[in-house]
């Protein structure tokens, strides 16, 4: 039995509570800190041969990234100490395996506007495996505990006053959090890019057998929420630059809506 499954009650009665729930020094911290200089490799090549998109999350500085079949040791060690089996206990419906992937929060990134993942009527889990420190200085995720209780519009969110905690992780560390919980990824200060792995199960988890053999099994980087049109880009631009001005559009829209 791990020392996760002893610990199992305690920690699902903070998860209802809060909605996250931390696990210290689950994954190995020298294999993590081989694969983020792999992903850091990717996107310094990419963008040397003008392979890098414009737009799409490049901007803001914060991109999503397939992180290769090199990352499934991740998996596997977070299968063999019980974090699976407790995620199924969390969500039964949970049966498939997750779909893999990877935030990359460049250096000079722009906070992003607070925002729960997915469709708040269908909440999902998310585990975060930290390939290295995270801190205030590269970017530590914010979170608003308990703001998976209720569904909130963008204008009652900012209203809500509810207090905002910086999610700073040791390399190896894990958090499970519901999709429903709100967040914002925040400024990377740093000069070194700052992965942050996910393990998500929106949609039941993914449609492949095998979710490592996606794109080929290899390093891919993805675009995020904005789109790469003329449109997306001025949009991302504008929201990156005049942060004031994207929160009272996204106030002003979710009263409208």
């Amino acid at each position: 039995m791990t020392q996760l499954s002893k610990q199992m009650q305690d920690l699902s009665s903070a998860f209802a509570r809060e909605g996250y729930v931390t696990l210290p020094n689950v994954v190995s911290k020298s294999r993590l800190a081989a694969l983020a200089e792999e992903l850091r490799g990717e996107y310094a090549r990419a963008r040397a041969n003008g392979e890098l998109f414009v737009g799409g999350g490049t901007i803001s500085g914060h991109l999503n990234c397939f992180p290769g079949a090199q990352s499934r040791f991740v998996y596997d060690e977070l299968e063999q100490n019980g974090v699976f089996d407790f995620v199924r206990k969390l969500s039964p419906s949970a049966t498939r395996m997750p779909n893999i992937g990877c935030n990359l929060n460049l250096p000079n990134s722009s906070a992003q506007n607070p925002h729960a993942d997915g469709n708040v009527a269908s909440p999902f889990i998310i585990v975060n495996v930290a390939p290295v420190d995270t801190d205030l200085e590269n970017g530590a995720m914010e979170a608003v505990p308990g703001t998976h209780l209720r569904e909130y519009k963008y204008w009652q969110y900012a209203l809500s006053g509810k207090p905002a905690l910086r999610m700073r992780m040791s390399a190896g560390d894990v958090i499970i959090r519901l999709s429903s919980l709100w967040h914002r990824g925040m400024p990377n200060r740093s000069k070194a890019i700052r992965p942050m792995l996910a393990f998500t199960w929106e949609d039941g988890g993914s449609d492949l057998a095998d979710p490592y053999t996606a794109h080929g099994g290899k390093i891919t980087l993805l675009t995020n929420r904005y789109a790469q049109n003329l449109t997306g880009r001025l949009q991302e631009r504008a929201f990156a630059s005049l942060p004031a001005l994207g929160k009272s559009y996204l106030f002003i829209r979710s009263v409208v809506r």
